[in-house]
């Protein structure tokens, strides 16, 4: 069980990598930024960034998403730094966490 900033950041990775209608009882929740993941990096990268930030948004109410970068790592794999803050903290530092993003084997 983590708390605090650490569940913010378990909260980020679920949403990031959790495919909508994946979940019966949520079918609306959580992000397809995974279905961009085969498009050339031109297509794919703009959208997985706006995927995330989007869903991140909307369905993670303590969070301020500041931005989300998306860098391709090799052939359907990228790495996306989402930059954050706490919401309840307004004066809180600029966070980082990094989410990896590949095909499945």
């Amino acid at each position: 069980m983590v708390t605090g900033i650490d569940d913010l950041e378990q909260a980020i990775r679920i949403i990031t990598l959790t495919p909508r209608l994946s979940v019966p009882t949520e079918p609306d929740k959580f992000c397809d930024a995974l279905a961009f993941i085969d498009r050339p990096p031109a297509i794919a990268i703009p959208r997985i960034a706006q995927e995330i930030f989007d869903s991140l948004t909307r369905w993670e109410p303590r969070l301020k998403v500041e931005r989300v970068e998306v860098e391709a790592v090799a052939f359907h794999h990228f790495k996306v730094p989402v930059f954050w803050r706490p919401r309840e903290d307004v004066l809180a530092d600029l966070r980082r966490t990094d989410v990896i993003l590949r095909e499945a084997a």
